[in-house]
């Protein structure tokens, strides 16, 4: 019987196969999966550039090479390849290249070929996250809005989801890609996968993270609501954070109007950030004045850093201590 043929290397394969293969291989993100289809198209397009010193270069392995990489980032910073004219100064964004520059890295390590960016831009200052004390604050705030009879849905998952970020300090990402199996049958655990974006390439981690008793409480009550939203889905529903009211589904019907979905459709990370930044918004308004409150700053991600900076500091003082079963619930106890 005739053995099944190998998939070809990077040195016979084209660079949009090339990452096909990659992609599936290394079981990178949606985000992820869309920026090495974005540079894959940029290299392909390329090789038509007058410019392009490589225009011969046919497979995978032949645009990985140092001289075809670095001709293609100068000519992506310069603005020569885009498909859209730009208004206004057509260089390419120092966010942009950056991609380009960790995209070519994981063509390459797939490859087995070391692609060095030596000029690749450094990352921006990064932005205040959100003291112990505030965050504090914000869950207490959150849950007196949340822990009674008849509170609204939206605040009753939001309780619960911020109680989940403050345990796990997980991506908004991550936790929209979170489904029921996810959670331990008795909820003291949540499986998360861990997908680092753009400031690292490292691949996808698996990660259980103990959940405190607050965030139980808080999820047990989201998973009551969560049942009456979804049973007019006839359980198809499997994600654990859905909407809770009706959204455009982006599409027009025949007559031309919005598509409407219904309550219980997965959450996507952009609801998310909006439910936090609505929150955030009300709670700077109402605590405004008190006792030690700080404004929050309105981005999820810089909650998220928060959380695990501190997470970095328990485990470096762990580390220096020996203890290493310590578990520090400051943020999140019930």
């Amino acid at each position: 019987m005739p053995q099944k043929a190998k998939p070809a290397g990077a040195e016979g394969a084209s660079i949009e196969a090339w990452t096909e293969r990659v992609i599936t291989e290394r079981e990178v993100s949606k985000a992820r999966a869309r920026q090495l289809r974005w540079v894959a198209g940029e290299l392909a397009l390329v090789r038509n550039h007058e410019e392009f010193p490589f225009r011969d270069a046919s497979s995978a392995a032949d645009l990985l090479q140092p001289g075809a990489i670095s001709a293609y980032l100068d000519l992506a910073a310069r603005g020569e390849l885009r498909r859209r004219a730009k208004a206004g100064d057509a260089r390419a964004t120092n966010a942009s290249m950056r991609i380009r520059a960790d995209c070519l890295k994981i063509l390459g390590e797939h490859a087995g070929v070391l692609v060095a960016v030596a000029d690749r831009p450094g990352l921006p200052e990064l932005r205040e996250t959100v003291d112990g004390p505030s965050r504090s604050q914000l869950r207490d705030f959150l849950a007196s809005r949340a822990e009674h009879v008849g509170a609204p849905a939206a605040r009753v998952r939001l309780f619960a989801l911020i109680g989940v970020e403050l345990d796990t300090g997980a991506r908004v990402g991550e936790l929209a890609a979170l489904t029921l199996a996810d959670l331990a049958d008795d909820l003291s655990t949540l499986r998360i996968v861990r997908r680092p974006q753009a400031r690292t390439v490292s691949e996808a981690v698996h990660d259980t993270v103990k959940l405190s008793d607050g965030s139980r409480a808080a999820l047990r009550a989201w998973l009551e609501v969560r049942e009456t939203l979804v049973e007019p889905l006839h359980g198809n529903a499997k994600a654990l954070w859905v909407s809770v009211m009706p959204n455009h589904a982006g599409r027009l019907n025949v007559e031309g109007e919005a598509i409407r979905r219904p309550p219980g459709m997965p959450l996507m990370p952009r609801g998310m950030q909006r439910a936090y930044t609505r929150a955030v918004v009300e709670a700077n308004m109402n605590l405004a004045g008190s006792p030690g409150w700080i404004p929050l700053p309105v981005r999820f991600e810089q909650l998220r850093r928060a959380v695990t900076e501190r997470q970095r500091r328990d485990q470096d003082q762990d580390h220096q201590t020996g203890d290493t079963d310590r578990t520090d619930t400051t943020d999140i106890a019930g």
